[in-house]
């Protein structure tokens, strides 16, 4: 999937929940208080509100493995391997749980991704420098596709994204709630990857290099019929920190915007080459390298009951830190000197969900 195609995706979405032509309501529903009413009620009840929203949604987006070494005649640093783990798309089910006192909410947040074909891998490398210490790090040597599934870590369920939420509310003005927030996000998903073909480039001795995957001459294919090729398992915990702000547009319509940045985010991931009996793992430390932004639209349906849509875009750039290697009949792994690892995450979440307030 061409990264491109997801902010489209996000856009087109946007305009869409902002044009939704309004629903049929209860004439009779009374006028709800202010907000700022509600706040500086001093009864018990008012005071404290729960809130429970169930959702169904779809995941599309890439995972990148990537992997960087150091050029042998003087040092530069370039991509030597890249996977890409492509959703078109990944389903999933969830749930949130919210608490407010006042001003205060606390809501815990969690999804649940189905086990099922969830889209495609392709697999790159560069190894030239690697092999033949020749200098060329630009010419890509090997080429594979394969089928990717989620796979069945939880009984069914390839994955999961967990999320606790704090925030505090302002209401500078009626139809308008700023909300500073705080959050610790986790998520994990597991791939497995089947079959295939590859395209590889021959080893040329006279010349010392290795020649494109796609030189009609100099390059070999391999077909993995259906055997799986590739698991791999990645981690990514975030701490969020950024502003909601909750726009009451009519009686039947709310909109609210978030805008997030992570000022610490961790990668690690597991890879297993089953192929070749190679497993590597990777861990990274980010300061602000992820961005987080959210478009949802609430129709009111009745005073406690709303359906919602929601767009969530997540964007982190590319983390580098220490990778490790190991045979598969091996226990331990071996830290590599030459060779840094991590990845990058880039995804869309759209989904309906149901509100309950009470």
């Amino acid at each position: 999937m061409k990264k491109t195609a997801i902010f489209f995706t996000a856009i087109f979405f946007s305009v869409f929940a902002a044009a939704a032509v309004e629903p049929e309501l209860e004439q009779a529903e009374a006028a709800e208080p202010s907000p700022v009413e509600e706040t500086t009620d001093g009864a018990k009840s008012s005071a404290w509100k729960f809130e429970l929203e169930t959702r169904f949604g779809a995941r599309v987006g890439v995972y990148d493995e990537i992997v960087w070494a150091s050029r042998k005649i003087d040092g530069q640093r370039y991509k030597r391997s890249e996977l890409n783990y492509e959703l078109t798309p990944a389903f999933y089910v969830g749930f949130d749980v919210s608490v407010s006192y006042k001003r205060f909410e606390l809501k815990l947040a969690h999804k649940v991704f189905f086990s099922q074909e969830c889209g495609t891998l392709t697999d790159s490398d560069w190894q030239n420098d690697d092999f033949c210490s020749n200098g060329d790090i630009y010419t890509q040597t090997d080429w594979s596709e394969h089928k990717l599934f989620l796979s069945s870590n939880y009984g069914g369920f390839a994955g999961f994204d967990i999320e606790a939420q704090g925030s505090y509310k302002f209401y500078p003005v009626e139809f308008l709630t700023l909300a500073p927030l705080v959050s610790f996000n986790a998520q994990h998903m597991g791939f497995e990857a089947k079959g295939g073909v590859g395209r590889y480039g021959l080893y040329d001795a006279s010349k010392r290099r290795i020649a494109s995957y796609c030189d009609p001459v100099s390059s070999m294919v391999s077909i993995f019929e259906d055997k799986p090729v590739v698991r791999y398992d990645v981690f990514n915990l975030f701490l969020w920190t950024g502003v909601r702000a909750e726009f009451k547009i009519n009686s039947w319509l709310n909109v609210n915007l978030a805008s997030e940045i992570a000022p610490v985010s961790l990668f690690f991931d597991f890879d297993q080459h089953l192929s070749n009996d190679r497993d590597f793992k990777e861990f990274a430390f980010s300061a602000f390298y992820a961005f987080r932004q959210t478009i949802k639209t609430e129709f009111k349906i009745k005073k406690n009951l709303s359906i919602c849509q929601t767009c969530v875009f997540l964007f982190t750039g590319e983390c580098e830190g220490s990778m490790y290697y190991k045979h598969s009949s091996e226990d331990s792994y071996s830290k590599l000197m030459n060779n840094t690892g991590g990845g990058q995450t880039i995804f869309l979440d759209l989904e309906l969900s149901a509100k309950i307030k009470w």
